[in-house]
């Protein structure tokens, strides 16, 4: 994540601004700018949105979605997942564009080289706090997947791990390999999920 913007602001004050590109996050009064995808960030997001996007076709289990916007006011956070599934019909309502003031069961979030390793751990400790029962940190520049779970200590995997999204998903399993695959090969592997 970026340096913070130096206006401070209350959270109904970030609230009401309109949203722009690149996206802001509000965190306890300061405004930060998520960084731009770069090409390893872009194709990660872009193959975990389609395995995900397929499996949820197959398996009705939830709805998923990129960068929705969440809010969470006893934290005083505005965020917004790379993907996030949110399942049992707690998904936003169509045509919604106030923020989703609940957090999603499983959130991934896709490492840009301008992440701060502080901004990053103080985001995963946030969304284990806030009710989020899965969290995938991706980190393109070691090629892993770091696995967060309430009450769990995180688990960081490389290829040739299979991990897989319980307890959200009932059978979607990821190979690490198969995914940072994508960024050898220009995205022509060979998914399955």
């Amino acid at each position: 994540m970026a340096s913070p913007i130096a206006t401070r602001m209350t959270f109904d004050e970030f609230l009401a601004l309109p949203e722009t590109k690149p996206y802001r996050e509000f965190v306890r009064g300061e405004v930060f700018e998520k960084p731009m995808p770069n090409p390893d960030h872009s194709a990660l997001v872009f193959e975990l949105a389609g395995l995900l996007r397929d499996y949820l076709r197959e398996h009705p289990e939830g709805r998923g979605g990129t960068e929705l916007r969440h809010a969470d006011r006893a934290e005083e956070r505005v965020y917004l997942p790379d993907l996030n599934v949110t399942t049992g019909g707690r998904a936003a309502p169509r045509g919604s564009t106030a923020p989703v003031e609940q957090a999603p069961d499983f959130a991934i979030e896709v490492l840009s080289p301008d992440d701060r390793v502080t901004r990053i751990l103080d985001k995963a400790d946030f969304y284990m706090r806030s009710g989020v029962k899965l969290l995938w940190l991706v980190d393109p520049e070691n090629e892993s997947v770091t696995v967060y779970r309430p009450g769990e200590q995180p688990v960081m995997r490389h290829a040739p791990a299979t991990i897989d999204a319980q307890p959200v998903l009932s059978d979607f399993h990821l190979d690490i390999g198969r995914l940072f695959a994508v960024l050898a090969d220009g995205g022509d592997a060979e998914t399955n999920a």
